[in-house]
């Protein structure tokens, strides 16, 4: 990839991408200690015992996280497709499809299987074998330059190289393989890679049918326990497929499309996005961000300390400042932010009027008011997004998290695959265990060790454009 493909990116989708991969690896490294506070983790997954309460309502930042890079994954649609679905492209779409599909159900399985953790030889081998599979990602998942043969030929040896390790542990060391077993978090991107975008494709010039397509997948999840129901039927209809479909997924489509309104806004008024701001614009962005910021923390406050009236009265509060901010706003950069800010309270107000359903809003099993929360949040956020990204893009930590959002298999991989395995053999990484026995708060030191060396790595490689791309 070269300079002049990325000078047309978002460079705010890519920030919000960043964020919630840098999140999401911040979430796996924090160490589990009582001593910290409980929003520190995932809310049913809080000290002192760190037991799974899936009964246990509210949310916290890392509750975030996902939903966050799954609205920014719907709002990549458009600028991944639209210009083949308007020249007709249709074969080139479903290949592209097909590919992403697979090559990240691929990825799910590999991720959860040729871990250190999961296997069972020696250390060091454990530690060699990831690395070896870290160097298969690279030749499975990049966009090498060259003739067809040559592209064909290094994917294909990616494919050989995970297969010879698999085959090596699983035959020859014992560590039985299980294509069922799976990384959660990439197999969910996968089904949404497929489905989301089939359900972009069908709605792409046409938003009613986009919210008709929730609405659809919402009176089957209401309906799907009836028994003998058609309803029933497509929840359940997925014979010896779990180990990579499972309808219950479709369920982030109301986190993706929403997304995917997103980036059709963005697509449609992208010439918004190469005028220059004037000074009016500028304070008011600035301000419109702060808000923005203020929204998302104040429910996220709100809803894990289950304070909902307090909640509900900010929410208003913020509709009203909002529309006093943008109501005379009818063109520019300005009304853009409206329509942005008009959608993220629509989605919002219906997750808040759901929220008490099944006792209130979780992450998992994720809740109605969950999917709809989450995306009203994300859309408001991306106003904070914008203006960062715009006014700030050449802030080197600003654009540390651009990069990690310019790639973020890598970014979310390398702790496990890379940094682990060699910490591991230098004999670092034992020293900075131990750090955890001594004081939970010297633990933190292994944090910070590890999401600095993901940050690094990950826009080292984006410099060198070592992109990888499902």
């Amino acid at each position: 990839m070269n300079e002049k493909t990325l000078k047309y990116r978002n460079l705010s989708i890519d920030f919000l991408r960043g964020l919630a991969i840098v999140g999401m690896v911040l979430a796996a490294v924090i160490p589990w200690s009582h001593v910290f506070p409980g929003w520190m983790y995932h809310a049913q997954i809080a000290p002192p015992d760190f037991k799974f309460n899936p009964d246990k309502p509210g949310i916290t930042w890392v509750d975030l996280v996902f939903p966050f890079f799954l609205f920014s994954m719907g709002a990549a649609f458009p600028f991944a497709l639209k210009k083949l679905l308007d020249n007709k492209q249709f074969k080139q779409i479903g290949q592209i499809i097909i590919r992403r599909g697979f090559l990240l159900v691929v990825f799910a399985i590999a991720l959860a299987y040729l871990t250190p953790e999961n296997l069972t030889a020696s250390e060091p081998i454990n530690y060699l074998t990831s690395l070896t599979a870290f160097a298969a990602f690279f030749l499975l998942f990049m966009r090498f330059e060259g003739s067809q043969l040559k592209k064909y030929a290094l994917q294909g040896s990616g494919f050989i190289l995970l297969i010879i390790l698999t085959y090596y542990h699983s035959e020859i060391v014992g560590n039985t393989f299980n294509k069922a077993k799976s990384n959660i978090i990439i197999l969910v991107l996968a089904n949404m890679a497929v489905f989301g975008t089939i359900g972009w494709l069908l709605s792409a010039n046409n938003f009613y049918l986009r919210i008709a397509l929730m609405l659809a997948f919402m009176g089957i999840w209401f309906t799907k326990d009836i028994p003998g129901s058609w309803t029933a039927n497509i929840w359940n209809f997925h014979p010896k497929l779990h180990w990579f479909y499972n309808f219950a997924y479709l369920k982030y489509l109301c986190i993706v499309l929403p997304g995917s309104i997103l980036g059709d806004l963005i697509w449609s008024q992208k010439h918004h996005f190469q005028s220059p701001f004037s000074n009016y614009e500028k304070k008011q962005s600035a301000l419109l961000a702060m808000l923005s910021l203020a929204f998302v923390a104040v429910h996220v406050i709100c809803l894990y300390a289950r304070w909902i009236n307090a909640d509900l009265i900010a929410h208003v509060l913020f509709i009203i400042l909002f529309y006093w901010l943008l109501r005379n706003e009818k063109e520019g950069k300005l009304a853009f932010y409206k329509q942005l800010v008009f959608a993220g309270m629509i989605f919002s107000t219906i997750g808040l009027f759901f929220e008490p359903l099944d006792g209130g809003i979780k992450k998992d099993p994720s809740s109605f008011s969950y999917w709809f929360i989450t995306s009203g949040l994300a859309f408001v956020f991306y106003l904070t997004c914008d203006y960062v990204s715009t006014f700030w893009k050449e802030n080197f930590l600003i654009k540390a998290f651009i990069r990690c959002g310019q790639n973020p298999m890598i970014a979310y991989c390398v702790s496990a695959f890379f940094i682990t395995p060699v910490l591991g053999l230098s004999y670092i990484l034992p020293w900075l265990d131990q750090l955890a026995n001594v004081s939970p708060y010297l633990g933190l030191i292994r944090t910070l060790v590890f999401i600095t060396l993901m940050i690094v790595i990950t826009n080292y490689c984006s410099k060198r454009h070592w992109f990888w791309r499902s």
